[in-house]
């Protein structure tokens, strides 16, 4: 402190912070959420350097992020098409659940194994799978997801597949996209409507909310 008075972010910073968490940068946290961060700006200092910092307070001001209650946070999980690429989905299910308050909902999708894209199969060929840019790909039973939430924590509210459209329409013409984004709508209505075919779609979507 250079023989200045100490400040309170300093006491903070020394009392609280400096005793809990390990100094060393590479066990910084990535994201830091300041629940009740008021007008001080100790905790952006202190962690803006190696996270990402969201403040919240019930009152608002020029450095919240987001004005809610901390009894209230009006934060959802969505894990759209990324389980499907970890190894460890247990721990990842584990750490959403975590972060996630008791009635907090989820909503994740994952490759359907049973799709009409035929990808159980596709998945096995050499060929193909070097097209995948990714080093892990998991495809899932409908059974099979609602299982792991179940294990997990969670309780299904509802799953049901879906047709996932590919980024590569953004590079279409606007209107040549919206159109494909209205078909995919209107033929995932149609198939819902259909026993066999409804469980066909490219993905499963589940809802979940932790019990």
């Amino acid at each position: 402190m250079g023989g200045s008075r100490p400040s309170w972010e300093n006491y903070l910073r020394v009392e609280f912070v400096g005793k809990a968490i390990d100094p060393k940068p590479t066990l910084r946290q990535r994201f830091v959420l300041d629940a009740g961060a008021g007008t001080s700006r100790f905790v952006h200092d202190e962690f803006s350097a190696e996270s990402q910092v969201l403040q919240v307070d019930v009152a608002r001001n020029g450095r919240i992020d987001v004005a809610c209650s901390v009894t209230n946070l009006p934060f959802r999980v969505l894990a759209f098409r990324v389980l499907q690429h970890v190894p460890a989905e247990t721990e990842a299910l584990e750490e959403i659940l975590r972060v996630t308050k008791a009635g907090g909902q989820i909503l994740v999708a994952v490759a359907n194994r049973n799709s009409w894209t035929m990808l159980g199969v596709r998945l096995d060929n050499p060929k193909w799978r070097k097209r995948i840019p990714y080093p892990f790909y998991r495809l899932y039973r409908r059974e099979e997801l609602e299982t792991k939430l179940r294990e997990t924590g969670f309780v299904p509210i509802r799953i049901w597949s879906a047709i996932f459209l590919p980024e590569a329409i953004n590079r279409l013409p606007v209107a040549a996209s919206r159109a494909l984004i209205k078909l995919g709508v209107a033929l995932d209505r149609v198939a819902q409507q259909i026993p066999f075919i409804r469980d066909m779609g490219t993905n499963w979507v589940a809802l979940g909310v932790k019990s």
